[in-house]
């Protein structure tokens, strides 16, 4: 899966899984995720990183999924069954459903603190039909809950996850919960029954000073699953991406999932 979007003045190559042969679109710089190896270790000042992520395999029955489950994570399933939610996914997302996403999103990241939507990646991914949107709906048709995929037939990765606990303050931040955990749920046997493969979580943290970060890596493994180790490795193509890449560097030059460059190259034994 190849997403070529667009920021700030930059171009960029988001690729996903193995790397194509084919001849791909000019871009700034070429970023490779979900890889099994580094790519172009030796390229100059080039970024790699190693990192972990949660992946529930989907060929397993329903019932082995559940059992994988922690007993609260369990629990709070159960019990958002009972809450009379309403779920829709949207495998092809409209222009306005799409903005409505984006919408919902930014308005939950600025109250959280984190970064907004990357609007010109979700048209991107629209735009290939590699996106799908889940939403969970309160009984008074209020959203709760809201889910965004990269989505490539094989593999569904959550880029997005997103509530409206600050703007639905009559509800219970407790139902809200129950309605993530739910929504998750959903999506995983929707995907099941779509014939995916893998239903990947994108990210765990290795920053075990991080409270909030540690507090979201143990929601993820209340699913259960697996983890699964990843390469990605960012390749500047121009000058511009030259630039690019010495920004990053100063940007998350205290990440732990960073790999200095000569460790990159002995690690493929180049």
């Amino acid at each position: 899966m190849i997403i070529q979007w667009k920021k700030y003045m930059f171009k960029i190559n988001d690729i996903y899984g193995y790397p194509v042969e084919k001849e791909m679109a000019q871009a700034d710089v070429h970023a490779y995720f979900q890889q099994n190896d580094f790519i172009e270790s030796d390229a100059i000042l080039s970024i790699h990183k190693r990192v972990k992520t949660l992946c529930i395999d989907l060929y397993k029955t329903e019932e082995e999924l559940r059992k994988e489950m922690n007993k609260s994570t369990r629990y709070q399933i159960n019990k958002g069954g009972r809450d009379n939610l309403s779920i829709e996914h949207l495998t092809a997302p409209t222009t306005k459903e799409t903005l409505e996403f984006i919408k919902f999103f930014n308005s939950f990241a600025k109250e959280k603190g984190i970064e907004l939507c990357r609007e010109d990646k979700v048209k991107s991914l629209k735009a290939n039909n590699n996106l799908i949107i889940s939403n969970a709906y309160h009984e008074n048709g209020s959203k709760l809950v809201s889910h965004l995929y990269m989505a490539d037939g094989n593999r569904a990765t959550m880029l997005y996850s997103c509530s409206g606990r600050f703007t639905e303050t009559d509800i219970p931040h407790r139902e809200v919960g129950r309605a993530n955990r739910y929504l998750h749920w959903q999506d995983i046997l929707f995907l099941k029954e779509e014939n995916y493969k893998v239903y990947d979580f994108l990210g765990l943290s290795r920053d075990k000073d991080n409270k909030a970060q540690q507090n979201i890596n143990d929601f993820k493994k209340g699913f259960g699953g697996r983890v699964e180790i990843g390469y990605q490795s960012i390749i500047p193509q121009t000058k511009k991406g030259l630039l690019m890449i010495l920004l990053l560097k100063f940007k998350w030059r205290n990440q732990l999932e960073r790999v200095v460059k000569g460790r990159a190259i002995r690690e493929r034994g180049v």
